[in-house]
């Protein structure tokens, strides 16, 4: 029970660790997610068949749409999410977050985080509609996999479990592993504390 409480809690407690630099001017839509490219032909990492939405170091979007990079409006970006995941995102908020006040936007797995009305962050449980842009899922991919494929680091932290990998675009993704397989991950601002 503690642990299930744990992580329901986890995104909605955490202390900003890190994220998208405040300096950064917004930044557009600018990419299409390829499905036949979501992962290295070499790799074992899969590709997901269902999945509708996608994430990467630098933002989310729909499978086959423009990416939503961190900057881009909330009002923009939960349009788009809905239209491809079928209903709008359940809203939620947190005044107390280490980098500010932070609004949130829920599809499914995927809680996608806000700052003053722009894109600032993701995390990600498990579940099949959503998975990075390099195949990596929670609650699928086996950690034993991701640090066969990918550049792992394991975070000391007060979090059991946290570590960071380089993506296949060369950005930074962090995640949550327990008993050998990853249970969650996430990209730009946070609100965890630690």
């Amino acid at each position: 029970m503690i642990k299930k409480t744990f992580l329901f809690a986890l995104p909605f407690a955490l202390a900003a660790c890190g994220g998208a630099s405040e300096d950064a001017p917004p930044s557009e839509a600018t990419e299409t997610i390829d499905p036949a490219a979501m992962v290295d032909r070499d790799s074992k990492v899969q590709e997901i068949a269902d999945t509708l939405l996608v994430v990467d170091a630098n933002g989310v979007g729909a499978m086959g749409s423009p990416v939503f990079r961190f900057g881009t409006a909330r009002a923009e970006v939960d349009a788009g999410l809905a239209k491809a995941f079928g209903n709008e995102g359940e809203q939620g908020e947190n005044s107390e977050c280490g980098a500010g006040p932070m609004q949130f936007s829920t599809y499914g797995p995927l809680k996608v985080a806000y700052q003053d009305g722009k894109l600032a962050g993701w995390f990600l449980r498990a579940g099949a509609e959503v998975a990075t842009s390099d195949g990596v899922q929670p609650g699928t991919t086996p950690f034993a996999l991701l640090k066969g494929e990918r550049q792992v680091r394991e975070i000391d932290s007060s979090l059991p479990g946290e570590f960071q990998y380089t993506s296949a675009d060369y950005g930074t993704i962090g995640g949550f592993t327990e008993d050998g397989e990853v249970t969650s991950l996430f990209a730009g601002m946070t609100c965890f504390f630690r």
